[in-house]
């Protein structure tokens, strides 16, 4: 299981090159066991980045972000900033990266990241290769609140407004927008499942103290004590958690 880490300061953080040119990561948190992660990543054409130019799948989902920039897997949906992404194991996707500009987006995967690729997709949509039928569905909006709209929900105890991005039906596993008004507290210590925070506007204060940096990172193992979260202005979060959470 990863550690808990709360109210890492992402922005603070430095870039390291992960092999390709023009390729960055800040890593966040990481299972040394399974290799689950997420990162901050960043592509920079500037530094002579190149999208990969063949169609590829994964044995592990990857799940996307868009945080800043514009690029693509198949030149027809664009990830900008709020750009939802989930490609479920098995998922073949790029059928023809792009990229316009420099661009940063948050990546989580359930495992160390493989490459197979496909010289000749059988489509040129999302599809999974023959035999895989994943409960969670290829997903992809370039605009998830605008597709979904908010919905009113309670989040660690307190009332939030809620945008569902992904589940699976079996486990619960998901990932959300939730926006905090002002004046927000939580009031719940833990929960039974993992949960992950990335603040995307606003921020977070943690047991009293000050506001925390834009761009904080949270994650909470099972059953981890929860501090008091609480918030000053409105606040959007990218939430992921590993079981349903009531939204």
């Amino acid at each position: 299981m990863r550690p808990r880490i709360e109210a890492l300061d992402v922005d603070a953080m430095d870039w390291a090159p992960l092999g390709p040119a023009g390729l960055y990561s800040k890593m966040l948190s990481r299972d040394t066991e399974t290799g689950a992660r997420t990162a901050l990543q960043r592509l920079c054409p500037a530094d002579n980045y190149e999208p990969p130019k063949v169609a590829h799948y994964h044995h592990t989902y990857e799940e996307i972000l868009g945080v800043a920039g514009d690029f693509s897997f198949d030149s027809r949906l664009w990830v900008k900033p709020g750009t939802y992404v989930f490609h479920p194991p098995l998922t073949v996707h790029g059928f023809k990266s792009a990229i316009r500009e420099e661009s940063l987006f948050l990546s989580r995967v359930g495992r160390d990241l493989d490459f197979n690729f496909v010289p000749e997709p059988l489509k040129t949509d999302l599809y999974t290769v023959e035999g895989a039928t994943p409960p969670r569905a290829p997903t992809a909006m370039r605009d998830p609140v605008e597709d979904k709209g908010w919905t009113v929900a309670n989040f660690l105890g307190g009332t939030a407004e809620v945008c569902v991005l992904s589940t699976d039906p079996e486990t619960g596993e998901g990932s959300a927008f939730v926006k905090l008004p002002a004046g927000w507290t939580s009031s719940v210590s833990s929960l039974p499942t993992y949960l992950e925070m990335f603040v995307i506007e606003g921020g977070l204060a943690v047991d009293g103290g000050e506001t925390g940096p834009r761009h904080a990172y949270f994650f909470y193992p099972p059953a981890d004590a929860i501090s008091a979260l609480a918030t000053t202005g409105e606040t959007q979060l990218y939430v992921n958690f590993g079981a349903s959470i009531g939204f």
